[in-house]
């Protein structure tokens, strides 16, 4: 039952992950992280990695995406952790983004699983070329030749909210 029942899911505190962190040696991710404070308390607790997301939007469709969340996130760790993003990465061009805005990993969960559905293990393979060359040519039109390359001043927001 622990992890599967909502009541679980809200009784789970930060006194909780504190004793999680502290009673082992793995490096504990915390996953579901979209505010900043939140990253914030979670290094304090002692996890190693912050894993930006929402779900794929499936928590709440007008919440924040993970995407805009991603910068400030990477700010207030400011390197005591590492951090990921998933949740709507479906092209090269979206990896490269989250890269440049401090991602350390991008997950892209969904076009594994649509890969798999239509073509077995051939069609994952066929999904990581193609995202392979996409990345790619964006490092390429952004004149970057190593992933390391690809960094803030890379993007622009085109909106400012």
């Amino acid at each position: 039952e622990l992890g599967v029942s909502p009541e679980y899911r809200r009784r789970f505190t930060w006194s909780d992950l504190q004793f999680v962190c502290r009673q082992t040696s793995l490096p504990v991710i915390l996953k579901g992280v979209v505010h900043p404070d939140d990253a914030a308390r979670a290094v304090e607790c002692g996890v190693k990695a912050i894993y930006v997301s929402n779900h794929g939007g499936r928590a709440m469709d007008h919440g924040i995406s993970t995407i805009e969340a991603l910068e400030q996130i990477v700010r207030t760790v400011a390197g005591s952790a590492e951090v990921v993003v998933d949740s709507g990465f479906t092209r090269g061009a979206d990896v490269c983004k989250a890269l440049a805005l401090g991602a350390r990993a991008v997950g892209i969960g969904k076009l594994q699983c649509w890969a798999l559905a239509i073509g077995g293990a051939a069609g994952v393979a066929r999904v990581l070329e193609i995202l392979g060359r996409e990345i790619e040519a964006t490092m390429a039109n952004l004149g970057c030749s190593d992933v390391g390359e690809i960094t803030r001043d890379r993007v622009t927001q085109a909106v400012q909210v």
